[in-house]
Formats: structure tokens, C-alpha cells, sequence
């Protein structure tokens, strides 16, 4: 989040007058339409769907769902009190958010978040995890490119406690910092986890395909083919199949969710209902996935219509690509960016341009501010808009 979220965070929070269903019903009828005009309904298409949706759970839905597991589950059953040694280490509270911020997810990032609209931490620090902070594009790049991921999220990390420290000699602790009544105690959201509480039906389809899609999909990141595992059933595609029916169920589970969701509630809830838990990681993964889906599924069926050359055309843009990064990192939530992540995972935007966005796009952290702090949004879009600048043209000079 940034700048631009302060003005589309106010109409984020107001319930839409279309439901996601609708608006998914509208989106299928209008892609077999084109189909069907095209007269492009046919076995290879169908298999190119079956095979995208497969793939995005396959390869990154269930790792998604793993490492959120093993991080909430670290912060809520192992005694993890990561505000409160926030709160009583005012001197390190800018490394303190930018290691909040790299952690997968925006989990951390609202922690840091959340406190700087309580007043309790600086303004530097919301900068510091704006500018780590990757949100759940960083989920993507984990599961396709380890190696690659640990690169951006030290970049990210480096670029936030420099860049922490600077805004924090500049400005001081009490800039822009919110004064609250003695008696706030919360961030007030018009959204609660139990509006948006996972149907039980699709809570226990998820859960059950989770484990062998884990299986299979840790067996493909080792280069091992899911189907050969079959025997003669290899034939019918079985691990594709069930990759597909996995992507189906995190698809109705995200369109299960309200429009006003609020991550930040979701978050606060699970802190007093910890039972809560594995129905959040369903709904987070499951928006994950729906992005995922949507990057994949617009990159494949662009070039199976058209046979565009997107890394073409992105290439001519030379050193403007960095620059549509950032910009895209301007825009509110974390589908954009998992997008961006998708362009660079297909080969179609540099590296360079993957450090801009990562450092330039704030996730879903910033929306709890909003209301509270709009001035703070603004600056806080500047702010990270200066190293995502910065890095992105470096690593674009040096040929990345």
C-alpha cells in the first residue's frame, strides 16, 4: 500500500455493490464467449486451463499454505510476542520492522502497522516495513526461486533499516505519529473474521487436498513428475487432476469471502481464537492462489490466441520497465504484484524490475492506517518510491 491506497482504501472498505460470485460468474461467461467466438473450445484449450490451474496450486498454493502454517502457528502457539518486544525495544524498532517486514505474507507488516496508528512506534518504522515488506507476491517467488527470493527479501531488508535510519534522523520519533484517545485501545475496521469465516464444507475439501497436493508438489519441485507416480493410471493424469480440483476449491473459498474483508481483523481475531487459524491460512492462500491463477491463466491464454511476445515488448521498454514497477507497486493490495512476480518468473521483466516493485509495493499492511493516517500514507508512498527507484536503476545498470 501507498499513497494511492489512502484514497482506494476508503472505497476497499465499503461492501461492493457486485459480489465476488457475480463478478466470477460474469468473468467465466465472458471467457467462453471469447471462446466460442473464436471457436477455440476444444481439447488443447480445455487441457491449458486444467493444466494453469493445476500448476498454480501444485506449485505455489500449497507451499503458500505451509509456510503460513508454520509462521502463525510459531506466533500463536509458541509464545512468539513479536509487539511486545517491538514496543520494548524503541531503540532498535527500525531492524526490528524491517525483520517483520521481510517475513512471507503481510503478517508482519501489520504488526508494525497496526502499532504505528496506537502511536507506539515511529514513523520510521512504518517506513522501514513498507519498504521490506514484499506481501504475499514474496510467497510466489519462494516456491518458483528460492535463491532469487533470498536475494530481493536481503535487498528489501538492507534498503529498509538504511533507508529507516535516514527517515528517523530527518523527521525525528513524532512525526506524523497519530495521537489517540487514552482509552483507544484498537484499530476500529467495519469488518470482522466471523463475516468472512470459511464455509465448513470447503474448509474440509481444502484441508484434505492439501496434504497430498504438499506431497506432490514437493515432489515436482525436486524435478520429479507427479504422474509417473501412478503406475498405469499415469495415463488419466491424476496429480494434474488433483492439482486442478485444488485450484477449483481455493477459487470458491476466496469468492466465499466478503467484499470488506479485513486482513488486519483477521489477524487481531486469531490472536484471541487461535482455533481460528487454519480457516485464515485457507483464506489467505486461497487469495493467493486466486492471483496466481489469474497471472497464469492471462499469461498462457495471451500467447495460445495471439502468439504475443510479451518479453518483447517489455524489453523495448528498456529502462522505463523499472519505472512501470514501481508504479504498479503503487497500486492497493498484493494481486498486483503477484502478478509483476509472475512477468519475472515467465522471463518477461528483469530482475531490476522484480527488486522496484518488491521494494515499492507495501501489501495489504497499510489498510488498518487509513482512516487514521492518511497524511502518513502519502509520505510513506514517497518515501518508498525512493529506494525502489534507486535499487531498480542500479540493478538495470549493472545489466540485471
Amino acid at each position: 500500500m501507498n499513497a494511492v491506497s489512502a484514497v482506494a482504501g476508503r472505497f476497499w472498505q465499503r461492501p461492493l455493490p457486485v459480489s465476488k460470485g457475480a463478478l466470477f460468474t460474469l468473468l467465466a461467461a465472458g471467457a467462453l464467449g471469447v471462446g466460442w467466438v473464436q471457436g477455440a473450445v476444444n481439447n488443447e484449450l480445455l487441457w491449458l486451463v486444467v493444466s494453469t490451474l493445476s500448476d498454480a496450486y501444485l506449485a505455489v498454493s500449497v507451499f503458500v499454505a505451509l509456510s503460513l502454517l508454520l509462521i502463525y502457528s510459531a506466533q500463536h502457539y509458541l509464545g512468539a510476542d513479536l509487539i511486545g518486544y517491538l514496543n520494548s525495544h524503541r531503540q532498535l524498532q527500525v531492524p526490528i520492522a524491517a525483520v517483520l517486514g521481510v517475513l512471507p505474507g503481510c503478517g508482519g507488516a501489520i504488526i508494525v502497522v497496526t502499532q504505528f496508528v496506537h502511536g507506539r512506534v515511529g514513523f520510521a518504522a512504518l517506513v522501514t516495513v513498507l519498504i521490506s515488506t514484499m506481501g504475499d507476491a514474496s510467497f510466489l517467488l519462494l516456491a518458483r526461486e528460492p535463491q532469487t527470493a533470498l536475494l530481493v527479501l536481503i535487498v528489501s531488508l538492507g534498503a529498509g533499516v538504511l533507508f529507516g535510519y535516514l527517515i528517523q534522523a530527518i523527521h525525528g520519533e513524532s512525526f506524523l505519529r497519530p495521537e489517540l484517545p487514552q482509552n483507544a485501545h484498537q484499530v476500529t475496521v467495519p469488518c470482522s473474521l466471523t463475516q468472512g469465516a470459511v464455509p465448513a464444507s470447503l474448509s474440509w475439501m481444502w484441508r484434505l487436498l492439501l496434504l497430498p497436493g504438499l506431497v506432490l508438489g514437493v515432489l515436482a519441485a525436486f524435478q520429479v513428475e507427479p504422474d509417473s507416480l501412478f503406475g498405469q493410471w499415469s495415463a488419466y493424469h491424476p496429480a494434474t487432476w488433483l492439482g486442478f480440483c485444488g485450484a477449483v476449491v481455493s477459487l470458491l473459498l476466496w469468492f466465499s469471502q466478503p467484499a470488506n474483508y479485513s486482513w488486519a481483523v483477521a489477524h487481531t481475531d486469531v490472536e484471541h481464537n487461535p482455533h481460528r487459524l487454519v480457516d485464515m491460512v485457507a483464506s489467505e492462500t486461497s487469495f493467493v492462489t486466486s492471483w496466481v491463477i489469474a497471472g497464469f491463466l492471462c499469461f498462457e491464454l495471451l500467447v495460445y490466441f495471439t502468439g504475443f511476445d510479451l518479453q518483447s515488448l517489455f524489453s523495448s521498454l528498456g529502462y522505463l520497465t523499472v519505472l512501470l514497477a514501481v508504479a504498479v507497486g503503487f497500486i492497493p493490495g498484493c494481486g498486483p504484484q503477484i502478478i509483476m512476480t509472475t512477468l519475472y518468473l515467465q522471463g518477461i521483466v528483469p530482475l531490476s524490475a522484480q527488486l522496484a516493485n518488491a521494494i515499492g509495493n507495501d501489501g495489504d499492511a497499510l489498510f488498518p492506517a487509513l482512516a487514521l493516517a492518511p497524511k502518513a500514507s502519502l509520505y510513506a508512498t514517497v518515501y518508498s518510491a525512493i529506494p525502489a527507484l534507486l535499487v531498480g536503476y542500479v540493478a538495470f545498470g549493472l545489466g540485471y
